[in-house]
């Protein structure tokens, strides 16, 4: 089996702004092919992290490596004729037009050899390429800036909150994008706080809260994040069954209601349900991803007895 290379490494990172930490002890890798997205509310160090990993600035402390390179402000121009970038409310240049600057971006990377992609992306998106983009929508001006950032077909493409502004039809579109670069090879790694968009492309999720990563999942170990919520109200109190997750209860008018996740095989759940007494209400819904990502941010990935 071939060994694929480290296009993104980080190692003990961490960034202050005078006293403050916005990113503190932040270590990952990301390999060739690989599909990474990078969530977390917004303050929770996303971008000033992926700014580190382009070069705009550098690390209070930490190392920094792109495609096996140290990266800092004064070298990153190097790595960036192999990686497109885009970013929400990107500042781009106001006195060109949409086709002015694309074509900017290509004449970077051999313009011509791309034209086919060009092609490709302007009727996928299309973005209005003969207007000044200073005097565009924000979605519009968005389009542009994806479009950039793909039509080079570079090695990495980095990506912070790249749906920012964008109509769910544009949302689709730039999925479809991303699977298809994916199906080529190259390496994404996109920011965002929605966790349901990424987990439809990304081969891997990581999660920042407060500067650093709490989580690290595959797309299999984040698929098995999803699962049942069961709530119940009874006339006496109810004690969670075995592997619940987050278990919570509390009394309403003298009613016991229990809440609490559920992400196991179903059939022990449904012997456990037909075991209890005086159960007056019952409800089960799907636990969705977008739930999941709130209980990590609240405090209460609490996994319940039993569950290891």
């Amino acid at each position: 089996m071939t060994e694929k290379t480290t296009v993104l490494k980080l190692a003990q990172v961490t960034k202050k702004f005078r006293r403050f930490a916005a990113v503190s002890k932040v270590s990952f890798a990301v390999e060739q092919g690989e599909v990474v997205g990078f969530v977390g509310e917004n303050g929770a160090g996303k971008t000033t992290t992926i700014n580190m990993l382009l070069g705009f600035t550098s690390p209070t402390i930490g190392e920094v490596e792109v495609f096996g390179q140290h990266i800092s402000p004064a070298t990153a121009h190097v790595s960036h004729r192999r990686i497109g970038y885009a970013a929400g409310d990107m500042e781009l240049p106001k006195h060109m037009t949409g086709a002015q600057y694309i074509h900017f971006v290509m004449a970077q990377s051999g313009g011509k050899k791309h034209a086919k992609r060009y092609g490709e992306l302007v009727k996928a998106y299309r973005p209005q390429l003969e207007k000044r983009i200073g005097t565009l929508s924000r979605g519009n001006k968005q389009k542009i800036a994806l479009v950039a950032a793909f039509v080079t077909e570079p090695e990495l493409v980095v990506l912070d909150e790249p749906t920012s502004g964008l109509d769910p039809v544009m949302q689709s579109v730039f999925l479809a994008t991303v699977r298809e670069e994916a199906a080529r090879g190259t390496t994404i790694f996109m920011s965002s706080h929605y966790l349901q968009e990424v987990a439809e492309v990304c081969t891997r999720v990581i999660l920042m809260k407060d500067g650093g990563v709490v989580e690290d999942l595959s797309a299999e170990e984040l698929a098995e994040r999803g699962g049942k919520v069961v709530t119940l109200k009874s006339y006496k109190e109810i004690k969670p069954p075995e592997h619940a997750r987050w278990p919570s209860s509390h009394v309403e008018s003298d009613v016991h209601v229990l809440a609490f996740g559920y992400v196991r095989e179903i059939t022990p759940l449904l012997k456990w349900l037909a075991s209890q007494e005086d159960v007056i209400d019952l409800d089960i819904s799907e636990h969705t991803l977008e739930e999941e990502f709130k209980h990590i941010y609240s405090g209460q990935d609490d996994k319940g007895s039993g569950d290891e």
